[in-house]
């Protein structure tokens, strides 16, 4: 019996040393390139005036924030089908304008879409009531997130921050602001985010971002002036049709490349993860 007792005694201590060393070689393995990130690829959709519409893939799994306005839904129901998306993974609304959500009720109906976010809104909004409703109809998982929420697609790890507040004067401040990370790529997309927003960010270290959604389409503001030098992107990407004066020298002064979206010139950028080019 003492014998025995020995023998499960070694077959235990081989069988936590055999856990050990296979953890040690994932580890290795991992850490040596084992797992390959795949390509993914970045598309700011152009639309006809000032609007945002972003659509991020990764392995065959699709993120989009915002929906741009009603009158550029076809417009993105056309990207999606040229990528083969028959389901949005992830739709991130950033904050209750028209030019960010007009778009949704379309691409609800065309498209499955598995989980809608969105900002803590209580404000008067006949649009948005009406999108609430209508996402509330389809059984679509809706999320609010109340601190910073980290979700996973493909190889994208999408990190989601809400505004500090409940409630503030200009809806534009309501924005969900974006870090998403594919590999060693960055991009971070600011929604509409004004000065109060903005100065929330500061708490922040937004370290190598490749590329820079700039918030408000760009708007002439020295707050949204200051948070392209603290970013400091290789790509600034604007949802306009021209840069005003203070981003504009923002932009030259860190050496950024910029990007217009309007009118309907799709930006388009792939990553492998290490490094990322634009390709239109």
């Amino acid at each position: 019996m003492h014998g025995m007792r020995k023998i499960e005694v070694l077959i235990f201590r081989i069988l936590g040393v055999l856990t050990i060393f296979a953890i040690l070689i994932s580890a290795f393995f991992l850490l040596e390139g084992g797992y390959e990130v795949k390509e993914a690829k970045f598309l700011f959709v152009g639309t006809k005036e000032d609007a945002d519409c972003s659509i991020l893939l990764s392995r065959e799994q699709c993120v989009m924030v915002d929906t741009g306005e009603e009158q550029d839904a076809e417009k993105i129901l056309s990207v999606l089908k040229k990528e083969s998306i028959e389901k949005i993974d992830c739709l991130i609304l950033t904050h209750p304008d028209k030019d960010h959500i007009g778009g949704a009720a379309q691409i609800l109906d065309e498209v499955a879409v598995e989980l809608i976010v969105a900002p803590y809104y209580i404000q008067e909004n006949e649009r948005y009531t009406v999108l609430l409703e209508k996402i509330a109809d389809m059984g679509i998982h809706f999320m609010t997130p109340s601190r910073n929420r980290q979700l996973q697609y493909g190889d994208m790890e999408i990190r989601i921050l809400p505004p500090d507040d409940i409630s503030y004067n200009n809806d534009n401040n309501y924005s969900l602001v974006t870090l998403v990370k594919h590999g060693d790529v960055k991009l971070l997309l600011a929604g509409d985010a004004e000065r109060k927003r903005l100065e929330e960010l500061k708490k922040y270290v937004f370290s190598d971002v490749n590329v820079y959604k700039v918030p408000h389409h760009g708007r002439n503001s020295t707050a949204s002036a200051e948070m392209i030098e603290r970013v400091h992107p290789k790509y600034a990407v604007i949802t306009a049709q021209s840069v005003e004066i203070k981003i504009a020298e923002a932009i030259r002064k860190v050496g950024s490349e910029v990007s217009l979206t309007v009118p309907d010139k799709d930006v388009v950028f792939e990553s492998d993860g290490i490094k990322i080019s634009k390709k239109s």
